[in-house]
């Protein structure tokens, strides 16, 4: 089995180097086109079920490729992005400032009624563990969410921390393979691939 991991189309917030979080941002005219593209890219993959940030950058990603694939999307809270309460929204720049003035990432997010990384960390993986241990089809299986959600799956898979800086275009595509019957269960096979918008 394949599991298929989607980083949702571009935003305006993203275009202006704005944080997004927890904020509900829709996609913007070029995200739209990035989903459409993504989604005639998937066709033919044997994609059986898709699952989606409940977020509508995600879902909104989600839903033109599941028109186009014909099948039905289910939405988990588990899967969106990290927050950094206060931090959500603002400027690349004033985030960087502000990590640069704390010093700490962890000690920053919690003062601002933020996510700790360690807590977001364990309801990304043990919902991603969830999902693949579900799938009963025959088939792949499609995740639409966000950058910080497939750099920590994919950092999780590999057990580094290190990958959690991975670049994750608007609309890449992530593969991974799994396999229940290896004692590695998981290879990663393609991250931050985007040809298919070229």
């Amino acid at each position: 089995m394949n599991i298929f991991l989607v980083r949702h189309g571009e935003t305006d917030y993203g275009k202006k180097h704005f944080t997004t979080g927890h904020i509900d941002i829709p996609l913007n005219e070029t995200g739209k086109k990035e989903a459409q593209a993504t989604a005639k890219f998937l066709k033919g993959r044997n994609i059986v079920k898709i699952l989606s940030s409940s977020l509508s950058r995600a879902s909104e990603t989600a839903e033109i490729i599941a028109s186009e694939l014909n099948l039905p999307i289910v939405e988990y809270d588990e899967l969106i992005e990290h927050t950094s309460g206060k931090l959500d929204g603002v400027s690349l720049k004033v985030f960087l400032d502000k990590l640069k003035s704390v010093g700490d990432f962890n000690k920053m997010v919690l003062q601002s009624g933020g996510e700790r990384w360690s807590v977001f960390t364990e309801r990304v993986w043990n919902k991603f563990l969830d999902i693949v241990k579900e799938n009963k089809d025959d088939g792949n299986i499609l995740i639409v969410t966000h950058g910080g959600v497939t750099r920590t799956i994919i950092s999780e898979i590999f057990g580094s921390p290190y990958l959690k800086a991975l670049s994750q275009g608007s609309c890449c595509i992530n593969v991974i393979s799994y396999d229940k019957e290896k004692e590695n269960k998981f290879r990663v096979e393609l991250v931050n691939y985007t040809y298919h918008m070229i």
